[in-house]
């Protein structure tokens, strides 16, 4: 498995790299269906895991391992490791007490909220293109999943969990879009330190782990690891440290479409006209922000 991530790719590259891992993250839903009888802590732990081997084969990570400590303070392990958690962990345990269409929905107004805080880290005069496109991406997931109800009993777990898991989605991507050193032969020790730490919150929480158990389960999160968590990630660090700050924000509202489409093609769902049309927002907001001059 190979990758070309060098720093100054062209507008194209990163554009494509973009696409990609909106694909991959838009498989995520139904890796997570076929994974349920794992909890929310086990799959992000394996699928961390078996990012941290399968990402060794990226060029530049090996032999890496020890010095990669010294290497980086406190916060990047935090910021990274700790995203990489959140943003999974989070989000797949509000699935477990929230309906998934307002998980997804809550979840995905962080490339809103990330698109302001970069603009205000960075001092830069927020695109009237750019919110509006954002704004329409955000309504086509609402349509997409049927719009949004009032929450109740347990519900509001599931909410709460999708707002964190946005948020951590908004931490690790300004992170990664200001820290001046590179990280990207340490993403290994990064996803190795996110998966024992998943791990070690479901040992604390439960006290243990399902092992031996389903293995399309460990199948499912396997793949995981490979993809949208791991090459996904290592993906998006790039992108967001090199790509246009107006688009990169709006493209992951690509990501709730491809989902249900994959959905419907595997037979989980059935398509509908508001399933049809929010992807025709979605599709609208990520080519409008191509109107636009490159500002990157």
């Amino acid at each position: 498995m190979t990758v070309d991530l060098r720093p100054h790719g062209s507008n194209t590259r990163l554009l494509a790299l973009s696409l990609l891992v909106v694909v991959m993250w838009g498989i995520t839903a139904w890796l997570r269906q076929i994974a349920a009888s794992l909890s929310p802590l086990e799959l992000t732990g394996f699928a961390m895991l078996a990012s941290a081997l399968c990402s060794r084969l990226l060029p530049h990570t090996r032999g890496t391992a020890c010095r990669a400590p010294a290497r980086h303070p406190w916060y990047a392990w935090l910021f990274v490791s700790g995203g990489l958690v959140g943003g999974a962990g989070f989000y797949f345990a509000a699935l477990e007490y929230a309906p998934a269409a307002q998980v997804v929905v809550i979840t995905y107004t962080w490339p809103l909220l990330f698109a302001l805080a970069s603009d205000v880290y960075n001092r830069r005069r927020p695109s009237v293109i750019t919110f509006f496109s954002l704004l329409l991406g955000l309504g086509g997931v609402v349509v997409i999943n049927g719009g949004m109800t009032l929450p109740s009993g347990s519900a509001w777990l599931g909410y709460g969990g999708g707002l964190l898991a946005g948020l951590s989605w908004v931490a690790y991507s300004l992170f990664l879009q200001v820290y001046e050193r590179p990280i990207r032969r340490d993403f290994p020790m990064f996803f190795a330190a996110g998966g024992a730490l998943a791990l070690a919150g479901q040992l604390v929480l439960t006290g243990e782990l399902s092992l031996p158990g389903d293995w399309q389960a460990y199948a499912a999160a396997a793949l995981l690891g490979l993809g949208p968590y791991g090459l996904g990630f290592v993906a998006w660090g790039h992108v967001v440290r090199n790509g246009n700050p107006r688009i990169i924000p709006v493209l992951p509202y690509g990501v709730p479409a491809i989902a249900a489409i994959t959905l419907v093609i595997a037979g989980s769902t059935e398509p509908s006209l508001s399933l049809f049309a929010g992807c025709a927002l979605a599709a609208g907001a990520c080519l409008g922000v191509f109107a636009q001059p490159d500002s990157a």
